[in-house]
Formats: structure tokens, sequence, C-alpha cells
């Protein structure tokens, strides 16, 4: 009994052990259980320990598995549970007949990062700061408790993750093989060193319409990560942060972008265009094309169109378009065109054209042309050209140009010509209705000139031998005056009256002796008003001082009377041209005498 149970008991070991083989073909090779005990062997000596036992063969490409490298291992389960192990994940196994090929693991669709971001110093949570890998070009912004989740387009190692707020230090993890559930990262506080010489501009998307076309998140990033950018070749997006580069558009500049409806950029090295609104964080190069609006924060070199509105936080060099407005906050060196509004806030060195304002702030050199108001807060040289008001702050070198008025608030070298034109200090000529000066050293041409100081106005009263009753208002300065005068001839039997206007200038002789030559044309009343006569006259005349503000005066004059027709029969006026002084005539309706002038004048303007 006991012999026939031992020939049975052996009978099947002997039967299992011939058809193990069978049944290790039947079962996958991955779920076949190996041992590996090793101690400092090279991977490939590990491999084939597992191959001999497994009965099957490994195939894999020599520069992936890093055959010479040492381990240590000390397993005993299934040939996947092994490999891992070994390779820590980092492959995918595929059977194929007695062969295992091994091959790398396929990349992850999706894969996160995870964590908090804290203060070192009070270990407290730190929110809106930004959490970004540079090399993919991904971010996100802590929450209120500080945790973030920042989703990465692969999982490729070494991998630096940075986190940056305003009022931290830059800290930057390098992740060197996996990445772990979860990160703690501490951010220290950083002291910012003001320069007081050196003013930096606000961010275009501090501004008004920044505000309001930017998120919050996204004015917040753009205000932490503000010492990383890259250069890239393009950049397309619908709206800020759905695009190309994502939430780091801020950060990338493009030398060719296309924003659908509005763009976030750091800056453009070539052309940007946009359907609605362009926003750069730097600087503008070449050309920036906008359906509506343009936003700067930097300098711009180059062309920008707007539908609306060009603003540049910085300098201009170039030329801004707008239907609207042209703003540069800075330095302008080349042209703004604009439907109503331009302003540069520092220099100008070029043109402004406008058909409502144009404003400077500081000096300018070049034009100013609208149809409203041309404005310059500094020195300006060159030409103000406008229908409605020319000012200038400070000097003006060059020619104010009106229909309306002009205002030189200090010196003027140069030309005015408007209705109205007011110098404080007047080294040159004005030419209009009105003309007002503090002091003058040029000429005031016109029907009302005010001087203040170094004036020559004055009131006259003086006989002629045409006209015994005058009296003549003279305004401007001893280098140049003008005048209006009415006068009256009264009486039954030789009746006239008489309006003009002349010009005139002093000549010093001694210290109360003055020679006067003026020039004047006057219109005579004798009865008609239809077809008036005209006369011209020429009146040199020596002036003596009697006191500080009289003088007396007298002199001949020469007429030249313009017969417009003929004065005869007219009863109870005047009979002209005279025959009682000598004279001649230049036609039948053109005659001249030699007459005479005197009078009493009254200076009522100071004199320095």
């Amino acid at each position: 009994m006991n012999q026939t149970f031992t020939l049975l008991k052996k009978g099947r070991m002997v039967a299992a052990f011939m058809l193990l083989p069978y049944l290790l073909y039947g079962q996958g090779i991955l779920t076949r259980t190996v041992s590996v005990n090793v101690r400092q062997q090279p991977v490939s000596e590990v491999l084939r320990l597992m191959s001999e036992q497994g009965h099957f063969y490994f195939s894999y490409n020599s520069s992936l598995v890093p055959s010479d490298s040492l381990v240590t291992l000390q397993a005993t389960k299934p040939v996947k549970q092994v490999l891992d192990l070994l390779f820590k994940n980092k492959f995918q196994y595929k059977e194929k007949g007695e062969y295992l090929i091994i091959l790398p693991a396929p990349k992850e669709r999706v894969v996160y990062v995870s964590g908090r971001v804290i203060d070192l110093e009070t270990n407290q949570p730190v929110d809106y700061a930004s959490v970004y890998v540079r090399q993919q070009l991904v971010s996100t912004l802590s929450a209120d408790d500080g945790s973030f989740r920042l989703r990465l387009r692969d999982k490729t190692f070494p991998l630096s993750l940075t986190v940056s707020k305003v009022g931290y230090g830059d800290t930057t993890l390098v992740l060197k093989e996996q990445l772990p559930d979860s990160l703690a990262i501490g951010i220290s506080t950083r002291a910012i060193e003001l320069d007081p010489m050196v003013v930096r501009y606000s961010d275009g998307a501090s501004t008004w319409l920044g505000r309001r076309l930017l998120s919050r998140r996204q004015r917040l990033q753009g205000r932490n990560i503000s010492s990383f950018f890259v250069a890239l070749p393009y950049q397309t997006s619908l709206v800020p942060g759905l695009g190309t580069h994502g939430r780091m558009s801020a950060q990338v500049v493009n030398k060719f972008s296309l924003n659908m409806l509005g763009g976030y950029t750091a800056g453009v090295n070539g052309l940007e265009i946009a359907g609605g609104f362009n926003i750069t964080k730097k600087d503008v190069r070449y050309l920036q094309i906008a359906g509506a609006l343009n936003i700067v924060s930097g300098h711009v070199r180059g062309v920008q169109i707007a539908g609306l509105l060009n603003h540049v936080l910085d300098s201009v060099q170039g030329v801004q378009v707008s239907g609207v407005a042209n703003i540069a906050k800075q330095d302008l060196r080349g042209a703004q065109l604009s439907g109503a509004f331009n302003r540069a806030a520092s220099t100008l060195h070029g043109v402004q054209v406008s058909s409502g304002f144009n404003l400077l702030r500081g000096q300018g050199q070049g034009l100013q042309l609208s149809a409203g108001l041309n404005h310059a807060g500094g020195i300006f040289r060159g030409l103000q050209l406008t229908a409605g008001i020319n000012r200038v702050a400070q000097d003006m070198h060059g020619a104010q140009v009106t229909a309306l008025a002009n205002l030189s608030k200090t010196n003027l070298h140069g030309l005015q010509l408007g209705v109205f034109n007011y110098a404080k200090n007047l080294q040159g000529v004005q030419i209009g209705i009105i003309n007002r000066a503090d002091s003058s050293s040029g000429y005031s041409i016109g029907l009302f000139n005010f001087i203040k100081k170094n004036s020559a106005s004055s009131l006259s009263l003086f006989a002629t031998e045409v006209i015994p009753y005058n009296l003549a208002w003279k305004m401007g300065t001893p280098r140049f005056y003008s005048y209006l005068f009415v006068g009256a001839a009264p009486g039954p039997a030789a009746r006239a009256y008489t309006v003009g206007f002349g010009v005139g200038k002093e000549w010093r002789l001694a210290r109360r002796l003055d020679l006067l030559t003026e020039l004047s044309q006057q219109n005579i009343y004798l009865g008609t008003w239809q077809d008036l006569p005209t006369m011209y006259r020429v009146q040199p005349s020596l002036s003596y001082k009697l006191g500080k503000q009289v003088r007396v005066f007298a002199g001949p004059a020469w007429s030249l009377f313009q017969l417009n027709a003929t004065t005869e029969g007219t009863l109870g006026y005047k009979k002209l041209p005279l025959t009682t002084y000598p004279g001649f005539n230049l036609g039948p309706q053109l005659s001249s005498w030699l007459g005479w002038q005197a009078g009493l004048s009254w200076r009522y303007g100071r004199m320095i």
C-alpha cells in the first residue's frame, strides 16, 4: 500500500516537471513570477536573470535602457512589478511571442503639480502669487489659502518651478525625477530700493482702459512676473489669456502677433494686428495695428495705427495714426495724426496734426496744426497753426497763425498773426485786430495795440488845414505805433467829418525833443455816404515834452486826396480838394497839396 502511494506521488512530480514549459508558455510574460537578489550589478545582468527564470527574451534599444548602470534589487514578484522597481516606472512593455519589448512610457495627456505657497517669515499662506514653469510657458495664481494647481504640457524632467510675487524674491524649485503629491514652497520678502532720480511709468494694464479689458488675475500676474521674458516667432489669441501662450502671453515678445478680439503680450518686434485691441507690457518695434486700441507700456519705434486710440506710456519714435486720439507720455519724435486729440507729455520733435486739439506738456520743435487748440507747456520752436487758439507757456521762437487768438506767456521771438495776439515780452511782430504785450521791443500792427511797458500810448487833440478839431488815440511803442482818430469841421457853410487810421514812429532827437513820422488814411463825410472821398497824409512833426506826460507837436503834412465822385453841389459842406494851399493835380480825381498839423498830447502809457 505504501509502495503504491510513493509511486503515484513520484509520477505526479515527473508529470508536473514535464508540463512546466507548456504552463509557462500559456501564462503572460508580465505575470510570470521571478526572483531577483542582486547587489551592485549591471542592469543587463538583472535582465538576463529574469529572462532565464521566466523563459523569455528581452528586446530593447540600447540607447533607451541604461544597461551598464549598477543597481541593487531584491524582489520576488511578477515580471511587470520587478521591471517597474528596476526602471522606476519610466517604460512600458509589450509582449510579442517569447519576446518582451521595452518601450518609452507614453506621455500623459494631463499632468498637474499642486501645492501651497507660504511666507517663510510668518508661515502664513501667500495669495495671488504666480507659479509658473518657464520651459513650458504655463502658469497659475495661488488661491486665498496659498494653494495652487498647475497644469503642465508634459512631464519632462528636470522641471523648474518658479514662484513670483510683488514684494517677494523669486523662488525656483528644480524637480529632477518625479512630481510629488503636494509641494510646500516658502518665499521670502524682499526690500525694494527706489531710486529717487528714476520714475517708472504706469503699466498699460493699470490704465483705465487696461483695467476694463484685462481681468484682475491677468493684471496681477503681469505685475508679479517682472523679470522673465522670452522671444518667440509668433502668437495668436482670441482674447487675452486664450491663445498660443495662454496666461503667459504677457511674458512673450513676438515677431508676429495676431489677436482676433484682443491680446496682451510682452512686446512686438515685427508686426502685431488686432481686430479690437493690443495691450503691450514692454516695447513695440515696427508696426502695430488695431481696430480700436493700442496700449503700450514701453517705447514705440515704428508705426501705430488704431481706429480709436494709441496710448504709449513711454516715448514714441515714429508715427501714431488714430481716428480719435494719440497719447505719448514721454518724448515724441515723429508725427501724431488724429481725428480729435494729440498729446505728448514731455518733448516734441516733429508734427502734431489734429482736427481738434494738440497738447504738448514740455518743449517742442516742429509743427502743431489743429482746428481747435495748440498748446505747448515749454519752449516751442516752429509753427503753430489753428483756427482757434495757439498757446505757448514759455518762449515762442517761430510763428503763431490763427483765425482767433495767439498767446505767448513769456517771450515771443517771431510772428503772431490773428484776431487777438498776446505776448508777455514781444521781441517780434504782432499782426491782428487787437495786440497786447506787457513789454515790447518789437512791432504791434493792428487796430488796437495795448503795451503795458515801454509804451507810446497817448490821447491827442490836434488841428489840420482840412479838419480843425481832431481826437487821436495812439497805441504801441515809440518804435512803432498805430492810432485811430476822428475829426469834425463844424459851421453852417463848411462842415466835414472824418474818421481814419494811421501808423507812426518816434525818433529821439534830444532829451525833450522827438521827431514823429506818421502815415494815415481817412475817409471824409461831405454830405453823402455814397462814394466817400479818401485822403492819405504823410505827417512829420516835432514833439516837445512840456512835462512828464504832456507834449506839444506841430509840423507840415502832405495830403493826397482821391475823389470817388464830384462833391460840388453839397450845400453846407466843405469843398475838397483845397485850392488855398500849394499843390498839384495828378488826374481828374486825384490831387495833392502841402498843409499842416499841430496839437497837444497826453502820454498815459508808462515808459521804461
